[in-house]
């Protein structure tokens, strides 16, 4: 197995269902973590999430590019 290979096998997680890379399940737990804070300034009103979810992930691509 690759050295790359065995990190990436490495560093996964079992959902119950596949197994899926680490680092994607922490993305998507930021993505949320942040839409709900969207949503909660937003006054919490029903409907449209994929608002909130679009900005929270425009938010992390802005703070990842601050920290390179």
């Amino acid at each position: 197995m690759s050295r790359q290979a065995k990190h990436l096998h490495e560093s996964t997680k079992n959902d119950g269902l596949q197994r899926v890379p680490a680092r994607i399940n922490a993305e998507h737990a930021d993505i949320a973590r942040i839409a709900y804070l969207h949503w909660q300034d937003r006054g919490c009103p029903i409907g449209s999430p994929e608002e909130d979810w679009s900005w929270a992930e425009q938010d992390l691509k802005n703070e990842q590019r601050r920290t390179v």
